[in-house]
Formats: C-alpha cells, sequence, structure tokens
C-alpha cells in the first residue's frame, strides 16, 4: 500500500517468518523523486494487521521527526 504524507511515499507491508510465525512490517519512505530515503523493519508482531500497523505508525514517525 503507497500512502502520500508530507511530501513522501510511504510503502508499507508485512512478511511472515514461517520458521517462527512471526510477522515483520515493514516501510519503505522515498522522496517525491521515488528516490529511497529510508527502509526498516518494524518490531515481530504475532499478527499481520498489528505488523502493517507498526510499519505505518513508524514510517509517520521517521518523517515527522526528520527533516531533508
Amino acid at each position: 500500500m503507497q500512502i502520500k504524507y508530507k511530501g513522501f511515499s510511504i510503502i508499507t507491508g508485512a512478511e511472515c517468518d514461517t520458521t517462527s510465525d512471526i510477522w515483520n512490517g515493514r516501510f519503505r519512505i522515498m522522496d517525491n523523486k521515488d528516490i529511497v530515503v529510508y527502509e526498516s523493519f518494524t518490531k515481530p508482531n504475532l499478527n499481520q494487521t498489528e505488523a502493517s500497523n507498526a510499519a505505518k505508525k513508524a514510517a509517520y514517525e521517521w518523517i515527522d521527526g526528520h527533516k531533508l
């Protein structure tokens, strides 16, 4: 899912570690030229929805805390 926020594009998702059945939220932040400026995972969660929501929240927090 791609979200526009304060001049950035955010792509979020969740990936499951099939060995442990734990979900990791993942997010990528791109500038207005679609250049990736930051990408990271969130802490593991027990389900996909929690992982996706954590990724979205972390992306917003990163943008709010950084001025590029």
